[in-house]
């Protein structure tokens, strides 16, 4: 080790440092870190980057998907509002109207003298839809009859579909409480006042397109004779509350 010593002593110090001492540091070989080659770091650059380049192309995917759908969505949504407005435009020019109703005749069955037994009631109406161009299609309805502000029979409208200014018969089977039936019936001969009301759903058909649903309360005051299987109807006055909204 001298050799190298005086080697490096023999050489003259390094300018501007004629007052400093140089010191000569040795490290064992197998403590030497040594810089990674610069091919290294290339291949680790080209391990990397097709990993960003995927993550960059499925996020262009989802923000194109994302873009297509936003664009259906709003053909969609247009469709249905330029399809809403021009119902909405025909139905004020045509102004529709609500149903009439009237009665035909009405046929009571007492059931039996059970106190659980229950009356039939089979009632005729005659329904016409007076707009000159709207169809009208009713799609559900409860029905009630009523003597003396007691509900004496329930039932359920049944399915019809008119064209416009166009007339049907249909027949409304309700049932009660046998001990109702009597009670009206013990009314004798004179005349029965009774009440007929009616919930009905229904959808005004504008050019082949069934609108929005809508509501008809229909109410009648008539009176009978001979309540049973020979009931006459004698008078009656019904009308309709078409809500159009």
């Amino acid at each position: 080790m001298e050799g190298p010593a005086k080697a490096f002593a023999a050489l003259p110090p390094p300018p501007g440092r004629y007052d400093q001492e140089t010191y000569i540091v040795q490290f064992p070989k197998d403590q030497v870190y040594r810089v990674p080659p610069r091919e290294n770091a290339l291949f680790v650059e080209q391990f990397r980057n097709p990993v960003t380049l995927k993550k960059t192309r499925s996020g262009g995917c989802c923000c194109c998907g994302s873009r297509v759908l936003l664009t259906v969505a709003l053909i969609v949504v247009s469709i249905v509002a330029v399809v809403g407005i021009t119902l909405a435009t025909l139905y004020f020019i045509f102004n529709p109207t609500g149903p009439e109703f009237s009665i035909s005749n009405l046929v009571v069955n007492s059931g039996g003298g059970d106190k659980n037994s229950r009356s039939q009631y089979r009632m005729s109406l005659r329904v016409n839809n007076p707009n000159d161009k709207l169809g009208i299609h009713f799609a559900a309805g409860d029905v009630w009859l009523f003597f003396e502000g007691t509900k004496v029979a329930a039932g359920r409208f049944p399915w019809l579909d008119q064209g416009h200014e166009e007339s049907s018969s249909v027949i409304v089977n309700m049932s009660g409480p046998s001990a109702l039936f009597r009670r009206v019936s013990n009314s004798g001969e004179e005349p029965v006042a009774l009440k007929l009301e009616m919930k009905l759903a229904m959808r005004i058909r504008i050019a082949g397109i069934e609108m929005w649903l809508m509501w008809s309360n229909v109410f009648c005051d008539f009176q009978v004779t001979g309540f049973g299987s020979k009931t006459h109807v004698l008078s009656q006055d019904c009308y309709t509350e078409f809500k159009q909204y």
